[in-house]
Protein backbone atom coordinates (compact mmCIF):
# COMPACT_ATOMS: atom_id res chain seq x y z
CA UNK A 1 0.00 0.00 0.00
CA UNK A 2 2.78 2.39 0.96
CA UNK A 3 4.39 1.94 -2.48
CA UNK A 4 1.18 2.39 -3.99
CA UNK A 5 0.98 5.54 -2.71
CA UNK A 6 4.53 6.36 -3.33
CA UNK A 7 4.03 6.00 -7.10
CA UNK A 8 0.56 7.94 -6.86
CA UNK A 9 2.67 10.85 -5.43
CA UNK A 10 5.48 10.84 -7.74
CA UNK A 11 3.74 10.37 -10.38
CA UNK A 12 1.33 13.27 -9.30
CA UNK A 13 4.45 15.84 -9.21
CA UNK A 14 5.23 14.91 -12.18
CA UNK A 15 2.28 15.32 -13.88
CA UNK A 16 1.94 18.86 -12.55
CA UNK A 17 5.60 19.22 -13.71
CA UNK A 18 4.19 18.36 -17.42
CA UNK A 19 1.83 20.73 -17.11
CA UNK A 20 3.56 23.40 -16.26
CA UNK A 21 5.10 23.18 -19.21
CA UNK A 22 2.51 22.24 -21.57
CA UNK A 23 0.06 24.53 -20.64
CA UNK A 24 0.97 28.01 -20.98
CA UNK A 25 2.22 27.14 -24.48
CA UNK A 26 -0.86 26.12 -25.16
CA UNK A 27 -3.08 28.60 -23.22
CA UNK A 28 -0.89 31.51 -25.89
CA UNK A 29 -1.92 29.20 -28.81
CA UNK A 30 -5.75 29.16 -27.69
CA UNK A 31 -6.49 33.07 -27.05
CA UNK A 32 -3.45 34.01 -29.81
CA UNK A 33 -5.13 37.02 -31.21
CA UNK A 34 -3.82 36.92 -34.48
CA UNK A 35 -5.53 33.58 -34.92
CA UNK A 36 -8.76 35.56 -35.48
CA UNK A 37 -7.71 37.04 -38.55
CA UNK A 38 -4.18 35.28 -40.05
CA UNK A 39 -1.67 37.88 -41.83
CA UNK A 40 -3.42 40.61 -40.63
CA UNK A 41 -1.99 42.55 -36.76
CA UNK A 42 -4.98 42.17 -34.12
CA UNK A 43 -5.20 44.72 -31.97
CA UNK A 44 -6.85 44.17 -28.84
CA UNK A 45 -7.47 45.98 -25.64
CA UNK A 46 -8.40 44.11 -22.97
CA UNK A 47 -9.11 44.38 -18.88
CA UNK A 48 -5.54 42.99 -17.46
CA UNK A 49 -6.26 41.58 -14.12
CA UNK A 50 -9.56 39.41 -15.51
CA UNK A 51 -6.38 38.59 -18.29
CA UNK A 52 -4.62 37.43 -15.49
CA UNK A 53 -7.02 35.66 -13.17
CA UNK A 54 -8.19 33.52 -16.70
CA UNK A 55 -4.96 32.87 -17.42
CA UNK A 56 -4.23 31.59 -13.93
CA UNK A 57 -7.08 29.34 -13.51
CA UNK A 58 -6.42 27.61 -16.75
CA UNK A 59 -2.74 27.11 -15.69
CA UNK A 60 -3.90 25.50 -12.23
CA UNK A 61 -6.91 23.88 -13.86
CA UNK A 62 -4.17 22.62 -16.13
CA UNK A 63 -1.75 21.31 -13.54
CA UNK A 64 -4.49 19.55 -11.00
CA UNK A 65 -5.33 17.83 -14.02
CA UNK A 66 -1.86 16.91 -14.86
CA UNK A 67 -1.55 15.89 -11.32
CA UNK A 68 -4.26 13.54 -11.36
CA UNK A 69 -3.78 12.04 -14.26
CA UNK A 70 -0.11 11.40 -13.78
CA UNK A 71 -1.20 9.51 -10.25
CA UNK A 72 -3.47 7.51 -12.01
CA UNK A 73 -0.82 6.69 -14.39
CA UNK A 74 1.22 5.53 -11.62
CA UNK A 75 -1.02 3.94 -9.99
CA UNK A 76 -1.78 1.62 -12.99
CA UNK A 77 2.22 1.38 -13.64
CA UNK A 78 2.71 0.18 -9.80
CA UNK A 79 -0.27 -1.84 -9.64
CA UNK A 80 1.13 -3.95 -13.15
CA UNK A 81 4.86 -3.83 -11.48
CA UNK A 82 3.39 -5.90 -7.91
CA UNK A 83 1.79 -8.38 -10.35
CA UNK A 84 4.87 -9.28 -11.94
CA UNK A 85 6.96 -9.87 -8.68
CA UNK A 86 6.17 -12.68 -6.60
CA UNK A 87 4.08 -12.75 -3.39
CA UNK A 88 5.12 -10.45 -0.74
CA UNK A 89 5.69 -12.43 3.22
CA UNK A 90 8.02 -14.78 4.54
CA UNK A 91 8.19 -17.61 2.31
Amino acid sequence: MARTLRFMLVGAIVGVLVASVVVPPLLIWYNEPGAITPGRQTEMICNIPTLIRYATRRLLLGQVMGGVMGAMLFLVISSLASRTEGPVGPA
